[in-house]
């Protein structure tokens, strides 16, 4: 992989591991979530008038992507209420790089290397290892389950999205619409499910809706870039080291507990990012 796609994605990884601590923290996770993009969806509308509007075949994607993208906030939601930052992300994120990869070689023919195989597997292992430190809270199979919706959703919305963007021929275009009918539908789900309660709840915290907004605008905007400039497998298991920075926020600021099992996954995640960065 380029390097400079490589390093654009692991701090993107930051900026989404920092935004998703914002949302744990929070009252209401749908409503944290869709106070992000109230932000996102404006800035959004503000690029509009300076990308291409994307094609009919392009928009129908962007329909369906914004079904999975709405799933996957309404399962992380839940999630949030159940498990720890440091052990719930992992979960819901630990298999998506496998299962990109596999989906990339169904409907994308991609087909990686072996090193890159390696590399992913690798970051997949450490995420999951995350989960089953000793001394971690014990989920519920519900629970489990919730993550494993979540996680199916990350995975097919990053190969469809990427599907989007080559078909495309516009990453900025594809983005920004998508990024504004995601915003907009995921506003209206919270608008109808939690009524002025919402509009409270983003007037009294404007700093926090604003700050989780922007990262995660920069965040996925570097995510969709660089599904233009290589293969989704990779792509989804550097951006899921943010699983990794996600763990060390929860240990250091949110105070999770942190055992020996965490710094051993930390390491294998960092090996898995240094096989995909040398891979071709």
């Amino acid at each position: 992989m380029d390097p400079v796609v490589a390093a654009a994605v692991l701090g993107a990884s930051l900026l989404h591991a920092s935004w998703h601590a914002l949302i744990k923290v929070s009252g209401d996770r749908v409503v944290a979530l869709a106070g992000m993009n109230v932000v996102s969806a404006a800035v959004a509308l503000a690029c509009m008038p300076f990308v291409r509007v994307p094609h009919g075949a392009a928009l129908a994607v962007i329909a369906f992507s914004v079904l999975l993208h709405g799933g996957y906030k309404i399962a992380l939601a839940r999630l949030y209420r159940r498990a720890d930052l440091g052990q719930a992300y992992p979960l819901a994120r630990g298999f998506t790089p496998l299962m990109a990869t596999a989906l990339g070689l169904l409907f994308l023919a991609e087909r990686p290397s072996a090193t890159t195989l390696a590399g992913v597997a690798l970051v997949s292992a450490g995420l999951v290892a995350l989960v089953f430190e000793r001394g971690a809270q014990r989920l519920a199979p519900s629970t489990v389950a919730t993550a494993g919706l979540a996680g199916g959703a990350v995975a097919a919305y990053s190969v469809l999205d990427a599907y989007g963007v080559r078909l495309n021929a516009d990453w900025a275009g594809f983005t920004v619409w998508l990024v504004a009918l995601d915003g907009l539908a995921f506003v209206a789900y919270a608008l109808v499910t939690r009524g002025r309660g919402a509009l409270r709840a983003w007037a009294a915290a404007p700093g926090r809706v604003l700050v989780s907004g922007g990262l995660g605008v920069v965040s996925f905007g570097v995510f969709m870039w660089a599904l233009g400039q290589a293969q989704v497998g990779p792509v989804t298991a550097l951006r899921e080291t943010s699983v990794l920075f996600a763990a060390m926020i929860g240990a250091r600021v949110l105070h999770e507990r942190a055992g020996a099992a965490r710094h051993a996954a930390a390491a294998l995640v960092m090996l898995g990012v240094m096989v995909i960065a040398v891979g071709r």
